[in-house]
């Protein structure tokens, strides 16, 4: 077992290393530990060099610890185990599982075959963006501290500064959905699978402020997939060619377009 961790003085986090550390000691097994250094290429080439010798991952974080431990595990015969430890948790928040649930399926033997986007060469596990979400997450990756509510402020903030993606194509935003909730709880994919092997696009054709103030307001109550602002598809591959937008994946910045998205299906044995 390899278990992928964050360093981090977050209690949660600190409870679920304890948590794991001891339950091992109780069943009498060994596992190695891998501290992210925050330099995502190099973490990824350093965990898919000790894949050879394990058969279960463990990330114990949030969706950026997730996000990581997906691009290493892509394609691969090693399940992932996940230990919910993030401020957000938002690909997690969809299945509804308590922690003694996702503590359990550390050491089961069920799992499930899950589909994963990509973007270039990057893979996602729960939600890519272009446009105004991947302004406010540029803006709060650069926050000292971040809590649920970060995303709402940081979001409040963009409504009123954010220029459409192009010249031509007046959006607020683009998003690719594999997973269900996004920004510490916003349900913004409702219909979303992680598993029919297609993402879920939602284009949000938001042009004047009040129309953005409108879709953000129905995000926030579920309701927005009603608004008139807002085009739903399914989709296996898209492309973007407008360059030099910005694009998130997970809550990470990953770079900017022109930029393939797409879905790879059964990517990912995860435990559940």
């Amino acid at each position: 077992m390899l278990v992928v961790v964050k360093p981090s003085d977050s209690p949660f986090i600190e409870a679920q290393v304890k948590w794991l550390e001891e339950e091992c000691v109780k069943r009498g097994l060994k596992n190695q530990w891998f501290f992210t250094s925050g330099c995502f290429e190099t973490d990824v080439t350093a965990i898919k060099k000790k894949l050879a010798e394990v058969e279960t991952v463990v990330a114990v974080g949030g969706d950026g610890t997730l996000h990581l431990a997906a691009n290493a595990l892509a394609n691969s015969p090693v399940s992932l185990a996940v230990l919910p430890a993030g401020t957000g948790n938002d690909f997690v928040r969809q299945f509804g599982y308590s922690t003694q649930q996702w503590r359990a399926l550390v050491f089961s033997e069920s799992y499930r075959l899950l589909d994963l986007g990509k973007v270039n060469q990057r893979f996602f596990i729960n939600v890519a963006g272009i446009g105004f979400n991947a302004a406010v997450v540029k803006d709060i990756n650069t926050f000292q501290t971040r809590h649920k509510l970060s995303y709402i402020f940081a979001g409040i903030k963009h409504l009123f500064s954010f220029k459409h993606t192009s010249s031509h194509d007046p959006s607020l935003m683009r998003v690719f959905a594999n997973g269900q909730f996004f920004a510490a709880g916003l349900k913004v994919a409702p219909s979303a699978r992680i598993d029919n092997g297609k993402l879920l696009m939602l284009h949000f054709r938001a042009e004047s402020l009040l129309s953005r103030l409108w879709s953000f307001s129905l995000m926030l109550v579920h309701q927005h997939e009603k608004s008139s602002h807002l085009e739903v598809s399914e989709l296996m591959e898209y492309e973007i060619s407008d360059p030099d937008l910005l694009v998130e994946a997970d809550g990470e910045m990953i770079g900017e377009t022109p930029a393939v998205v797409k879905v790879c299906r059964g990517a990912l044995k995860m435990r559940l």
